[in-house]
């Protein structure tokens, strides 16, 4: 950016607050008498008080007659009333297209003072809601962070970890060792059974040939 570029940005700047300040007035106190208005606004896409469900890219304007693009002053607003740095806008007859760019959801104000061939001025503007602000829209440094989304959702299994183990229950390590200890004690307890019985078994022969062989020398 060049010097003199540099040097026009805050001048830019103050104007787009002092234009956004007179679009406020021009709000308050309603639209002018139509005898007084020579390039009257006939329609704006999104529509003035509009709430859309992802914000546009661009906001189009037209007007009853064709504009001067080079005399035609455009600000952005934001919900918190700050200004957004937005590209210039394009001018294709009786209508302007202003680029846009977001800071948060929320009511945005597009204030303009038009100048018709004729040379007659208009101030005025308009305003829409915004529910949602796609990826690439976002105005520099307002763009959501991706250290925080991560974060959260690092954080999130030991969360659920922590709260397990608090209201006492086991997380999914502990339950895999107690079903392997389970196993191996059912195991164990059905050797101990075949031993015993083996055992048994060994000493109900022994007494019945103890017995056969007493009966026999009888």
């Amino acid at each position: 950016m060049s010097l003199r570029a540099s040097q026009r940005q805050p001048l830019r700047r103050a104007a787009a607050l002092a234009l956004a300040a007179a679009a406020g007035g021009v709000l308050t106190l309603g639209p002018a008498a139509p005898a007084s208005a020579h390039a009257a606004l006939t329609g704006t896409d999104p529509e003035d008080g509009a709430t859309v469900a992802e914000a546009p890219a661009e906001v189009t304007a037209t007007f009853s007659e064709l504009l001067d693009g080079p005399s035609t002053e455009i600000a952005v607003t934001d919900p918190t009333g700050a200004v957004v740095d937005v590209a210039d806008p394009t001018f294709d007859g009786d209508t302007f297209t202003q680029p846009m760019l977001y800071t948060t959801p929320g009511e945005y104000t597009v204030a303009f003072r038009v100048i018709s061939e004729d040379g007659h001025r208009v101030d005025d503007a308009i305003t829409f809601t915004v529910e949602s602000i796609p990826e690439g829209l976002y105005a520099p440094g307002a763009e959501p962070t991706v250290a925080a989304t991560t974060d959260g959702a690092a954080t999130e299994p030991a969360t659920q970890e922590e709260t397990s183990r608090a209201t006492g229950g086991l997380s999914s390590e502990d339950e895999e060792d107690s079903n392997t200890g389970a196993a191996l004690a059912a195991i164990l307890l059905g050797l101990l059974v075949v031993v015993v019985g083996g055992v048994v078994l060994v000493k109900t022969l022994g007494r019945k040939e103890k017995t056969e062989d007493g009966e026999g020398s009888a």
